[in-house]
């Protein structure tokens, strides 16, 4: 039965040249050709020169030409058959019939090809620095993760020493009830050190050390009244020097420094002389 598609006839051995003369006979052009059949020109200009090796693979260069061979109006089954039992020409000897191994194999069609075509695989190199990528960003997490828990052990352990340091010396009141709460140098063993120390005016971040040791540190509100006690030295450093005042073994010293004044002084035995 007849269905109005040309055939190849026995004397044409020259696919490509059936191929181009009937494109030329519907007067189109290979751009045309490569928009309605979603092929790309290069490989249908290769099935018109008879050059199958500019196709990926002989199993797509059949279907590329019935593809093409039937929207010529051509018998695109006849074709692809002639194609595939007639000898191999030089050129196509490197060709391999056999399926594609794999997809990435697979032709390259056209931008906007064929709809519900696959798309093409993720090359191997991204998929490595991806994952090479991932591996960088767990490790500086990790890293950021241990130096956290070494800063905040670190911080417990400054807590707990400060737990236990041992508590200063309560202030004792004058015997008169007068004057700025010192502890009246009197009651001191001969020998030793005693420090008073009184925040007046303003709040003051205060630390005091007796001898070597730190048995004071923080934040003392107007009105503030202690007394320190060493062997040697008495030592204190004040975030606002102006605010705080000194008496060394009941004498009056006077103020630590300046107003706002960051500051930090020693006090021995010779102070209070």
């Amino acid at each position: 039965m007849d269905d109005g598609r040309q055939t190849l006839g026995p004397a044409e051995d020259k696919i490509g040249r059936v191929l181009e003369r009937a494109r030329k006979d519907r007067g189109l052009s290979l751009e045309e050709a490569e928009r309605a059949t979603k092929i790309r020109k290069r490989y249908l200009a290769g099935l018109e020169q008879d050059d199958y090796t500019v196709l990926p693979d002989a199993v797509y260069a059949r279907g590329f030409l019935k593809t093409y061979a039937n929207f010529l109006g051509l018998d695109g089954d006849g074709l692809s058959e002639k194609l595939r039992t007639r000898k191999k020409p030089r050129r196509e000897r490197r060709l391999s019939y056999a399926a594609p191994s794999s997809e990435s194999e697979r032709p390259i069609i056209n931008p906007g090809g064929v709809p519900g075509a696959e798309k093409r695989n993720i090359p191997r190199s991204t998929i490595m620095t991806i994952a090479i990528a991932a591996l960088v960003i767990a490790a500086l997490i990790g890293a950021l993760y241990i130096v956290g828990l070494s800063v905040r052990s670190a911080v417990v352990d400054d807590a707990r020493n400060a737990e236990r340091i041992a508590a200063p010396v309560k202030p004792e009141p004058e015997e008169s009830g007068e004057g700025s709460g010192f502890r009246n140098s009197e009651d001191n063993p001969s020998g030793a050190l005693t420090v008073g120390v009184e925040v007046e005016g303003a709040p003051a971040w205060i630390r005091v050390r007796s001898d070597s040791e730190t048995v004071f540190e923080e934040v003392a509100q107007p009105g503030f009244s202690q007394t320190f006690e060493a062997r040697r030295v008495v030592g204190i450093r004040a975030g606002d020097a102006g605010a705080v005042s000194v008496e060394v073994n009941g004498q009056d010293v006077g103020a630590l420094g300046d107003p706002g004044q960051v500051l930090e002084r020693d006090y021995t035995l010779k102070s209070a002389s």
